[in-house]
């Protein structure tokens, strides 16, 4: 609340300001106007030469004033976003550092402390600190990623992949086995086996990755469909989930670093706000792009074009 307020002062500050100067350019017209008035009288030849030339020079200021005040309107507003979204993303990765950081250290000492426990139990405990573990490197790996790509440090090495057994590997070794149930699988994938792509298979990886994780944690428990097709020389992977969809208003600014639709202080949902600026990120790289839909029905789509092989 205190930041929120921090903020308002100083978009009020900034319109104070515009206000003031606005003020003043107002008073400095009327007073040469006036000058020239009391100089020359209202109907001389030369007052009407100096109004125009005051209304005229006056016009071209006011534009040019307008003009930067506009483009520093939005360079406030967008720099006030961007320190927001970084405050958000500092609390979110201090959760999502600890919550695992936790649950590995429980594991150890129950480990350590209890001698009583038989070998079943310690398996069990260790595959939840090693999850655990998993989950962790996946942060870091996320956080050094989206560096590297911010000071353009990353590059990408193409070679031809399988889509159809990519993406289920990726499926499998992210996703819980009950979401894999052959019964009533949460995530369901319909692509064709003979289709291939030319990407960096680790960035292709990360994009699938992202976006399951994406669609898994705001689909609102609906099944996530993951599909793929060959289209004038680009493979499109879409991402559909059931979920409540993304207002029109916040359709741009998913892709942006940090940027959350939830605020971190009440969110319900785990994230840093990284995943999907690098996938957009990694699909600049090789030449494709990602576009957000409306899934008919509800709920939202994310689809990347890649280069077909």
């Amino acid at each position: 609340m205190a930041n929120g307020r921090a903020d308002r002062r100083v978009i009020i500050l900034f319109y104070l300001l515009t206000f003031y100067v606005l003020l003043q350019f107002s008073w400095w017209a009327y007073l040469l106007v006036s000058l020239n008035t009391s100089l020359y009288g209202a109907s001389d030849v030369v007052w009407q030469r100096k109004v125009w030339m005051v209304v005229g020079e006056g016009s071209v200021f006011l534009c040019i004033l307008l003009v930067v005040i506009y483009i520093m309107q939005r360079t406030i507003r967008k720099e006030l976003r961007l320190v927001r979204q970084q405050r958000n993303f500092l609390l979110s990765i201090t959760h999502e550092f600890k919550t695992p950081l936790s649950a590995i250290q429980l594991s150890l000492e129950t480990i350590t402390k209890r001698k009583d426990l038989d070998t079943a139990k310690k398996a069990e405990i260790s595959k939840h600190a090693l999850d655990n573990t998993s989950r962790l490197s996946a942060l870091v790996d996320n956080v050094m990623l989206a560096t590297r790509i911010e000071n353009g440090q990353e590059t990408i090495s193409r070679e031809r992949v399988n889509i159809a057994s990519q993406v289920a590997e990726v499926v499998y070794r992210l996703s819980p086995p009950a979401f894999r149930n052959a019964e009533n699988p949460r995530i369901q994938i319909e692509i064709n086996q003979a289709l291939d792509a030319n990407v960096d298979r680790l960035a292709f990886d990360t994009m699938v990755g992202n976006l399951l994780d994406n669609a898994l944690k705001y689909g609102n428990d609906s099944p996530v469909l993951i599909a793929a097709e060959s289209h004038n020389g680009s493979v499109h992977l879409r991402v559909s989930d059931g979920g409540s969809g993304i207002g029109a208003d916040k359709k741009a600014l998913v892709f942006d670093r940090f940027y959350r639709i939830q605020n971190e202080e009440t969110r319900s949902q785990k994230g840093t706000g990284l995943g999907l600026y690098i996938v957009s990120e990694l699909a600049s790289l090789h030449g494709g792009s990602i576009k957000l839909h409306d899934r008919e029905g509800g709920g939202s789509t994310f689809e990347v074009s890649l280069p077909s092989a």
